[in-house]
């Protein structure tokens, strides 16, 4: 069999382009700080891609050799095996480590992957630029769906059998309606900006209008320009960070600098002697492989360390994904790619895998993560240890009726407390209910997603918080007009006020420019706003945001045999977590309001300094934050006794600068 592609002019330069930019991603996703814009070696690959796939269809275009099925064929050769190889070595290191919401969560992201819709799947699941997704182990499967879309649809453009010219006017034209569409998006939308195809498509095409700029003329090498190109791609690496959301105007820089190189490097100008390599040139020819065994292979290993992981092993899994790349390339790669394997057995076993991959994500999904994987002691665990999300709305609900009827409990009772926050609130308000139900107390619950209760302060960005100013200011008003007697305020304060953005006003601001005092203000305006009203004001101080699910390491330890684990964090970490949302609640807080302090609860200076947010086989802390039944018994208890206190008093034993 003839496979026109293999005979393609070989440019090594490129895959030594290719080797800096999926060294960049490797060296980011290990948390290698100084490779802060990292992530941008994937929009670098999509220029690659459109530039060497639109090369070989020009030719064959122009040849009158083109065939859709033949570039069809080409594709799944290039990606299927390899994806499908890799995905199927995952399955077992989940089944043996996930938990069952991980696990239901990996069967879903399977199947996707499987079927090239894993970007559409992580849009609605995963920030990309979040804590957690360290630990997704497919995450970054969704560039393969955005190319693999493109795939599907950039041929057909050449079955109208329309002039070269015309092609290209079109592609042009798309382009940069989809770089207009990216900078938009990337201020208004940025989740959707960030995975799918229709702003994703010009850094693709911006390599296949090149490739159209050189089809049929000898390019004009120029080493100077070929250098600044490379630069570009180096600067960007370098001097971005997660913060700069992509694509947008600001990925123009390394996808220019990219198309630069294409346009005027070759093993003839010293930079693409440079980049020509032989190492270099090596890591860019198995850079898809170790591409796809990069990030479960971090993940799996910070899921199965209660840690994150130290740089020196971090180098150390660098290496084994270099190994299994080239394992993955030469056994895998090679074999579907460059020889003689007939069509049919090519289909024959891509279908057969896709049946597997999905059937398996399927039972996954279905069967709510399997957890009859896992024995009865972690089976129970895990069912003890949950938050509640009772009247917890979402920007998907809408605005709810402020207060909703379903979350007035006992309402006309002698006295009424209500609970005003987000999720944290949503957490304690069962055992606050409880506990007032015992003093013939009623409650009303409003808690909203993602919004801390604070008058015109509220993430941006952030697609989950669209609707806090209304129900804020909502709340507000009837809290002011009502006869309620307490309001308490709690939040995750650590995660809002480490936001990337803030909006305060009609002002954005990024978390190294927000004004603190301006937050404080707002906040202080809100708590005197209740009291002006009459109200009784409680603040519940924070806990940390932790860096893995508490509830999950605890169960991750009875796996290991540990049957009463604990959860413990140093004192100076608490402090170190909760540092800036300490100054701003501090500085917000007039000193009458009382104050509910959780580390007066959880922290221990006999124990070394230690906080538990676990002990004895039960957890306080279900996920990252949220308080399971235990914990928020013990914060009410802490909340009513500081009611009967006369005094506010301070965290005891524990200094909060």
């Amino acid at each position: 069999m003839h496979y026109p592609w293999i005979f393609m002019k070989y440019r090594a330069e490129i895959d030594g382009l290719r080797a800096i930019a999926v060294l960049s991603v490797v060296l980011a996703h290990a948390n290698f700080s100084v490779f802060g814009g990292g992530f941008l070696g994937v929009d670098v690959f999509f220029a690659i891609s459109g530039y060497l796939i639109t090369t070989v269809i020009l030719d064959e275009y122009a040849k009158g050799t083109f065939s859709l099925l033949g570039f069809y064929e080409r594709r799944a050769r290039r990606i299927l095996p390899a994806l499908f190889f890799v995905l199927l070595c995952t399955v077992p290191a989940a089944w043996v480590w996930l938990l069952p919401d991980a696990y239901e969560d990996f069967s879903k992201s399977l199947m996707m992957a499987t079927l090239s819709l894993s970007n559409i799947y992580f849009l609605k699941k995963t920030d990309y630029f979040a804590p957690d997704s360290a630990e997704v182990p497919l995450l970054h499967t969704w560039s393969l769906g955005v190319e693999e879309q493109f795939y599907i649809l950039f041929p057909l453009l050449f079955l109208f059998r329309l002039k070269i010219r015309t092609i290209f006017r079109i592609l042009l034209a798309a382009a940069i309606a989809s770089l207009v569409v990216s900078e938009f998006g990337a201020r208004h939308f940025p989740s959707a900006n960030h995975y799918l195809l229709p702003t994703r498509v010009w850094e693709i095409l911006a390599g296949s209008l090149c490739a159209f700029y050189v089809f049929g003329r000898p390019r004009r090498l120029n080493g100077p320009l070929a250098l600044a190109g490379f630069v570009m791609v180096l600067v960007a690496v370098f001097l971005f960070d997660p913060t700069t959301r992509v694509p947008s105007f600001a990925a123009l820089l390394p996808i220019g600098g990219t198309c630069a190189f294409f346009l005027f490097a070759s093993s003839e100008t010293w930079p693409g002697r440079l980049l020509s390599f032989s190492p270099l040139v090596w890591i860019g020819r198995i850079s898809f492989s170790i591409y796809l065994w990069h990030q479960p292979v971090f993940a799996f290993w910070r899921i199965r360390s209660s840690e994150p992981p130290s740089q020196s092993a971090m180098c150390v899994l660098i290496l084994v994904v270099l190994a299994l790349a080239a394992f993955s390339w030469w056994f895998i790669e090679q074999p579907f790619r460059y020889k003689k394997i007939g069509t049919r057995k090519v289909a024959a076993v891509g279908a057969v895998c896709a049946f597997i991959l999905v059937g398996f994500g399927t039972w996954g999904d279905l069967k709510d993560g399997l957890p009859f994987r896992l024995a009865p002691d972690v089976r129970n665990f895990i069912k003890e240890t949950t938050w509640s999300e009772k009247c917890l709305f979402q920007v998907k609900d809408g605005i709810p009726a402020v207060p909703n009827e379903e979350c007035m409990f006992d309402a006309k009772a002698g006295k009424t407390y209500a609970v005003w926050g987000d999720s944290i609130g949503a957490s304690i308000s069962p055992a606050l209910l409880e506990a007032l139900k015992l003093r013939h107390m009623g409650m009303i619950q409003l808690t909203h997603g993602f919004c801390a209760p604070i008058i015109g302060v509220s993430t941006a960005r952030d697609e989950g918080a669209a609707n806090c100013d209304t129900f804020n200011q909502r709340a507000l008003a009837y809290l002011t007009q009502s006869n309620i007697d307490t309001v308490v305020l709690t939040a995750s304060w650590v995660n809002f006020f480490n936001s990337p953005y803030l909006q305060i006003g009609d002002i954005e601001y990024s978390f190294t420019d927000t004004p603190v005092s301006a937050v404080a203000k707002s906040l202080r305006d809100t708590v005197l706003a209740l009291e002006a009203s009459g109200k009784r004001v409680v603040i519940v101080y924070p806990s940390p945001l932790f860096n893995k699910p508490v509830g999950e390491v605890m169960a991750g330890r009875i796996v290991k045999g540990d049957k009463t684990p604990d959860f413990g964090y140093s004192t100076a970490d608490f402090k170190t977590n909760t540092a800036r949302a300490y100054s701003v609640l501090d500085a917000a807080v007039p000193d009458n309001v009382k104050k509910v302090f959780p580390e007066q609860i959880f922290c221990n200076r006999s124990q070394e300094e230690m906080c538990f947010f676990g002990r004895d086989g039960v957890a306080y802390i279900a996920d990252r934050g949220h308080y399971t039944k235990a914990g928020a018994a013990m914060i009410v208890d802490q909340l009513m006794n500081e009611m009967q206190n006369p005094k506010t008093q301070s965290p005891a034993g524990v200094e909060i600068n």
